[in-house]
């Protein structure tokens, strides 16, 4: 982290009264240092030059050179710089594009100090914040845009344990026959079943099996 180990972030965002929010926010804590603001993507780029954050909170929708661009740029200058964006629902189209460029996940600008922190400190761990409406959009977009196929996809990355259960199911077998294989309880099995549902945006074990089979043998 930066001096004195605290979380150096700054905050990127068009609207001074979010700016100012997200700065009252996160001020208050020990740990977290603002080291800078900026309302465009041209200007968080200049920044950069004189700081060196350990996250960006980068609005998606900016005068000039919004999220998306200013997260490709940044992301190839200074790769080892986490970026949240910071979104409302209707932006969907551009945070798929944000995390195409490498942003980190995504939060909602009416999250509270808590969350917002808890975010900060999962995407500093290496977590990728895909969750709601957008995993489900996310999942969509693998689905019905083939062009964008393999880019996305590196997205909705399992772990081992979930790839290890996504081939049982794919092969057929029912839950408590996974947890057997797998020596967990069913419980824990289900839990791993809705968190690979969850990731490729369906509740219906036919269409996850056929999804399965496409993303695991790409």
């Amino acid at each position: 982290m930066g001096r004195e180990g605290k979380i150096k972030i700054l905050l990127v965002d068009d609207q001074t009264l979010m700016l100012e929010g997200l700065e009252t926010l996160l001020s208050i804590r020990a740990e977290i240092q603002i080291v800078g603001k900026a309302q465009t993507g041209e200007e968080a780029l200049e920044s950069l030059r004189l700081i060196t954050p350990n996250l960006i909170l980068m609005d998606i929708r900016m005068p000039g050179m919004g999220g998306v661009k200013a997260t490709e740029a940044i992301k190839k200058l200074y790769p080892s710089i986490v970026i949240l964006i910071l979104t409302t629902f209707d932006d969907d189209e551009y945070i798929i594009e944000a995390l195409s460029n490498g942003a980190s996940g995504y939060l909602l600008k009416d999250i509270d100090g808590e969350k917002l922190v808890q975010s900060i400190y999962e995407a500093l761990s290496g977590s990728l914040l895909l969750t709601g409406k957008v995993a489900h959009k996310l999942a969509l977009n693998i689905r019905n845009n083939n062009n964008r196929l393999d880019k996305i996809a590196e997205l909705l990355t399992f772990t081992q344990r979930e790839i290890d259960l996504a081939k049982l199911l794919v092969d057929g077998f029912n839950t408590k026959e996974i947890a057997e294989k797998l020596y967990l309880t069913q419980g824990t099995v289900k839990n791993y079943l809705s968190v690979i549902y969850s990731k490729i945006g369906t509740n219906d074990r036919t269409k996850a099996v056929l999804i399965l089979k496409k993303h695991l043998s790409s």
